[in-house]
């Protein structure tokens, strides 16, 4: 999928997707609130550099484990 036709809630959904893998568990209801008032707040563009990062970081993270 490309990122330019990501709609918010599969965003939200796919960052939230990778804090669960970091992480390791479910996220609490707490915070799938915290990520999904994040998420709203960014654009198509801000959205998809932010999933890359995120990407990014728990790849790095894997590698070191």
């Amino acid at each position: 999928m490309r990122h330019e036709s990501m709609n918010p809630k599969n965003a939200r959904d796919e960052i939230k997707e990778i804090f669960v893998d970091g992480l390791q568990r479910d996220l609490s209801p707490e915070e799938e609130t915290l990520i999904s008032g994040w998420t709203q707040t960014f654009n198509k563009s801000e959205r998809a550099t932010i999933i890359n990062m995120l990407k990014e970081l728990l790849n790095k993270h894997k590698r070191h484990d």
